[in-house]
């Protein structure tokens, strides 16, 4: 009886992991990212400046930032694609949770590696066959947080992409997630 219950308790694990969830990781450079009371300028908006220009803030106030982001891979031998992160969580006194999404190539612009920036127009936040940690070299910015209050809270950032094999049309789904905290102290 206690060999079918253990059993019945490791088949609803394995089958509550996401498809792709064990092919890939990702964690934040902080544990803790401080809640700004000003706008911010993105790494799209600095990398689509003219040259001699000054980029405008286009991330409202207040933001918190994540310096880099590392992508570890199981299997090398697969290209991976990042198409979206989202980052989610509850702020005291809101009704509902914040929510920061980042694609296209506004998730392309958080590095200037050649393959994860991609060239001319084609932006594709990729990391290549044969790579196994990318991170990420310019910060991601999540902005417009209405608190007049401190508060201290867990975020949860899920990250959406694929793995592909050279030469292949076939995508294989990849999902994973990862914690930090936002603090407002201000």
């Amino acid at each position: 009886m206690k060999a079918f219950i253990l059993l019945g308790l490791l088949a609803s694990f394995l089958t509550a992991c996401a498809a792709g969830e064990e092919s890939v990781s990702v964690s934040s450079s902080v544990s803790t990212a401080q809640l700004i009371p000003s706008p911010a300028t993105s790494c799209l908006a600095i990398k689509q400046a003219t040259s001699g220009t000054t980029p405008s803030a286009d991330i409202s106030a207040a933001y918190f930032r994540i310096p880099r982001i590392t992508f570890t891979k199981k299997n090398v031998d697969k290209d991976l694609y990042i198409s979206l992160i989202t980052i989610t969580m509850n702020i005291p006194g809101s009704s509902a949770p914040f929510e920061c999404k980042v694609g296209g190539d506004a998730l392309a612009a958080l590095s200037n590696d050649a393959n994860w920036w991609g060239t001319g127009t084609i932006h594709d936040s990729k990391v290549p066959a044969g790579t196994e940690t990318f991170t990420t070299n310019c910060p991601l910015y999540c902005g417009g947080i209405s608190s007049v209050t401190p508060f201290f809270t867990t975020a949860t950032m899920e990250i959406l992409g694929y793995e592909q094999a050279a030469g292949s049309d076939e995508q294989e789904p990849v999902k994973t997630t990862t914690i930090f905290n936002v603090q407002n102290a201000f």
